[in-house]
Order: C-alpha cells, then sequence, then structure tokens
C-alpha cells in the first residue's frame, strides 16, 4: 500500500512540476499510516542537480508560523503581553516612524491586523534592492528605516490587512525582550530542540553541514533578507515535523497559548487568520491550518488537516506561476482515493 502510494504521488509531482513549468520540488506528507518524502526535477542553481527529498529550500513567509511560535512562547513564560504596545519595546527612532506606534498592540502584529502599510511594497525600500547586494546583510531596523514613514491603512484592530512590516517588527521586539538576536532565540526554543537539521536563517547562520541525500537549492541570484518575515531556509521535513509538533502536541505551546494561536477572525479572502497561522475550509477534508510563502524564485505551501491528523508541505523552486495549494489539493485527492 504505501509503495503503492509512494508512486502514485512521485507521478502527481512530476506532473505537476511540469505542468506549471517548475524545475523542481519536494513534497512532505505525514497521515497515521505513514510518511512520505518526494522529490522532482532538477535545482535551479545547477541546472544538473537532481532535487533531493532533503533539499532546502527559501520558505518565504512560512517563517511567520516559527517567528509567531517564539513570541507566543515569550508571552507563556510572561516575558511579555500580547496587548502590549510598540512604544513599550521599540525605540524611539522606530516608533517615530509608525503610525499608530502608541496604539498597536504585539497582537495586532501577530494577526496582521496593525493596518500598517508594507516595507517590501514602499519605494524607498524597492530602490535600496536595486541597489543592493543580493549577499549584503541586512538588519530589521535598517529595513524599517529606509522608510521615511509607513503609514496606517485602517484603524490598529479593525481588520485583517496583510503586512510584512508586522514580522519585522515582532523581530525587533523578540530582540528587545530577549537581548538576543530573532535567529538565536529560533534555534534554541524550535530549531534545536526538534532536530531541524535543515533550517536556518539566512545570512544569520552558517548553513548547517549537508547530510548525504541534501544539497543546497538555493541561488545567491536571487533576493533574501534572512529577516523575521520571510528569512528561513528548510526542508520540507522539517517544515512538517515542525508543524507536526506545533499542531499536535504541547511541546512548543501549552494549550491555553495555543488557543490564544488559534484563536480565529475573518481575513479578507474568505478565510480566517489566528497569530501567526491561517485557517480555511477545504470542502469536503474539513479545515485546514496552515500558510503559503512566496520569496524571489521560491513558492511554499504548508497544510494541516486536525480533523484528519494530517500534513502536507510542498516546496518549488519556482514563484512565477505555481500554485503549491494545488498541488496539496491533488495529494489530498490522492490519499483520500487510495483509503477508500
Amino acid at each position: 500500500m504505501m509503495m503503492a502510494l509512494t508512486e502514485s504521488l512521485q507521478f502527481l509531482l512530476d506532473e505537476a512540476t511540469a505542468e506549471q513549468n517548475v524545475p523542481g520540488g519536494v513534497l512532505y506528507v505525514a497521515t497515521p499510516e505513514g510518511k512520505y518524502e518526494i522529490a522532482s526535477g532538477f535545482s535551479y542553481v545547477t541546472k544538473r542537480h537532481k532535487v533531493q527529498r532533503r533539499d532546502r529550500f527559501r520558505i518565504g513567509a512560512i517563517t511567520q508560523v516559527f517567528v509567531a511560535t517564539v513570541v507566543l512562547q515569550l508571552y507563556q513564560n510572561r516575558a511579555l503581553n500580547l496587548e502590549d504596545n510598540l512604544t513599550k519595546w521599540l525605540d524611539k527612532e522606530i516608533c517615530d516612524r509608525l503610525e499608530n506606534s502608541d496604539k498597536i498592540t504585539i497582537r495586532q502584529l501577530l494577526n496582521h491586523s496593525s493596518g500598517l502599510d508594507d516595507y517590501l511594497e514602499t519605494d524607498e525600500f524597492q530602490q535600496a534592492v536595486s541597489q543592493r547586494d543580493k549577499n549584503q546583510f541586512w538588519t530589521a531596523k535598517e529595513a524599517i528605516c529606509l522608510v521615511d514613514n509607513l503609514e496606517s491603512l485602517g484603524v490598529p484592530g479593525a481588520g485583517h490587512c496583510y503586512s510584512n512590516t508586522n514580522y519585522i517588527l515582532l523581530e525587533l521586539i523578540v530582540e528587545a525582550v530577549t537581548g538576543n538576536p530573532l535567529y538565536q532565540e529560533m534555534r534554541s526554543r524550535i530549531f534545536d530542540p526538534l532536530g531541524l537539521k535543515d533550517t536556518f536563517t539566512e545570512y544569520r547562520e552558517t548553513p548547517p553541514p549537508k547530510h548525504k541525500s541534501c544539497q543546497n537549492c538555493i541561488s545567491p541570484e536571487k533576493f533574501g533578507t534572512g529577516l523575521g518575515d520571510r528569512g528561513l531556509i528548510s526542508s520540507a521535513y522539517d517544515v512538517g515535523k515542525f508543524a507536526e509538533t506545533l499542531f499536535m502536541t504541547d511541546e512548543l505551546l501549552n494549550e491555553d497559548t495555543f488557543d490564544q494561536m488559534i484563536h480565529w477572525f475573518q481575513d479578507n479572502e474568505g478565510g480566517f487568520y489566528g497569530l501567526g497561522v491561517n485557517s480555511w475550509d477545504a470542502k469536503e477534508w474539513g479545515d485546514v491550518w496552515g500558510y503559503t510563502g512566496g520569496i524571489d524564485g521560491y513558492s511554499s505551501a504548508l497544510w494541516h488537516l486536525p480533523d484528519e491528523e494530517m500534513t502536507i508541505v510542498v516546496l518549488l523552486d519556482e514563484d512565477i506561476n505555481t500554485t503549491p495549494d494545488y498541488i496539496i489539493e491533488r495529494v489530498l485527492a490522492v490519499i483520500l482515493e487510495d483509503e477508500l
């Protein structure tokens, strides 16, 4: 049964990547009956390296689930309060650039209801990117200070408005609370305890040694910042293991804190948003908790189906006209058919 499903998943990923003109990708599936790791295609970097199951990709905004977990651990340990406003933890130079900094709370940063404009979309940031070496180190404070004034697009707490600025500010708050860089807190609280050997913060950490079945699929020609909004590099296996631990155990967050994470409110796309995680109705498959990400040259999707106790991760070596969610939908159809 497992061999037949493995072959079906391999065919599916091969076909889907070819349809979407994706050089390569990886798929991780965990069900109560077993786990599957599938790779397809060739690396964007060399065009010769056949993608391996544990290859590392930029995971884009899935990074935010990791960051939110760290922030909620600090809340759980009473190091901060989710209702603290920005002026409590951020210095005046930062707060003066943020409209409503005395009103915006940590909770509103986590659930993207701060109303702050997205720093990535500003002319100042785009101009800086065009003039900067793609391998040059960035800091969260530098990214914010590139913008003269991040105006509010709405009243804090009034509704969901996705903005990467929120997680840049959370990076600065974690550092203010702990006295340590965000990447150190993620490593000591998540990566090392869970044994995530392929996960690291780009530019901040030396990439871990390649194990037998792993190469790096990261192109130095593509843009990355290594910041709290989109800065992690990982494998599908590591992202899946993290999600399974977060959503199915109390190893990272206790029950009360996890309830805060999945306290949903409506987003603007027919789904729901919690603290660092999305939720939506996958129709016949029930509720999904997860996240999607995209960053220059890479796209990713994480789905966890709590009713099925199933986790699926797709990482693709392309971000143009790719739909990793579509691949996951096809995976679910194959698995459900296999179970009949």
